[in-house]
């Protein structure tokens, strides 16, 4: 009797994480979107002098759309992607404890299930990148410009195919990126939840407490791995500018873009971005998984 509690149980609990994943990924989105776009601005064009610029300028160019250029591809893939994020992060967790040399270290099993989580996920998140951050970055009479989601996805599976979506650098590129991103965020998150619950006294944290613990996790994870971010961002959208200028490619993977960056930019032009960067990424991972907690906690209840 105990055993087929269990085995419900199980599915139940999967049935939980996966809904309120999807129904957290879309809800984070809405809100940051506009930051995202002026942080990708500033990683690629050098002529804004901040987050702010990008966005008052976009607004002024092009108004409200402009800010949300690149979001119809959000809203078609960031439910499945958040959803095999999430779900690959707390099964991988799952399974990694099994091993004894998990189980006494908090850091390593985290970590490492941040790192799956990112690899598994990415199937979406590469094709979606390519497709936002493109749309992001493009200017409005540009030669060539994409004129929506739909015009985007058809002009890339025409001119370079499904599998051009993941070579080498561009999967390379975002494994490179949000692997550690993912690994450290899940690290802090799992520490200063525990921290939350022994301060509540309670494992059902509140909403403000996830919030402020997965805010602070996400936003210095993000600060961190900023220079990775900014050489994905440059290796994934350079295809299609060098493809409109006839130019020779800049970058060939992630440590020859590091590499090119810091002898162009300095030590400081690694971290080109980052305010943009933390203003976007910590309030997203913060508001989606506060927003998954709770969810999963109201979608167990009726599974």
């Amino acid at each position: 009797m105990g055993t087929a509690a269990g085995d419900s149980a199980q599915p139940a609990s999967m049935a939980a994480t996966m809904l309120g994943s999807a129904m957290a990924g879309i809800l984070g989105r809405v809100v940051c979107h506009p930051m995202d776009m002026a942080k990708a601005n500033l990683q690629v064009h050098g002529q804004y002098r901040g987050a702010w610029h990008v966005i008052t300028s976009t607004l002024h160019a092009e108004g409200v759309r402009g800010l949300y250029k690149g979001f119809g591809v959000i809203v078609l893939g960031s439910a499945p992607a958040t959803c095999l994020y999430v779900t690959s992060y707390e099964e991988s967790k799952k399974w990694l404890l099994q091993y004894p040399v998990m189980q006494t270290s908090p850091f390593l099993s985290s970590f490492t299930a941040g790192i799956f989580a990112e690899a598994f996920s990415c199937v979406f998140w590469v094709p979606i990148d390519v497709v936002k951050e493109r749309m992001q970055v493009q200017r409005t009479h540009q030669a060539g410009a994409y004129k929506n989601t739909w015009h985007a996805l058809q002009t890339i599976a025409r001119t370079e195919g499904l599998r051009g979506m993941y070579k080498g650098k561009r999967y390379g590129a975002t494994m490179w990126s949000f692997g550690p991103y993912s690994a450290l965020f899940f690290v802090a998150y799992e520490q200063n939840k525990a921290a939350a619950q022994r301060l509540h006294a309670t494992d059902n944290v509140p909403f403000a407490s996830l919030l402020l613990c997965s805010v602070s996790a996400s936003a210095a994870a993000a600060f961190l791995t900023n220079p990775l971010d900014l050489v994905k961002l440059r290796l994934q959208v350079e295809r299609f500018q060098s493809a409109q200028s006839q130019a020779a490619p800049k970058y060939s993977n992630t440590l020859q873009g590091l590499q090119r960056i810091l002898a162009e930019d300095g030590i400081r032009g690694l971290w080109k971005g980052a305010g943009a960067r933390v203003a976007f990424q910590a309030p997203l991972t913060g508001i989606t998984i506060a927003i998954y907690e709770k969810c999963k906690e109201l979608v167990a209840n009726f599974v």
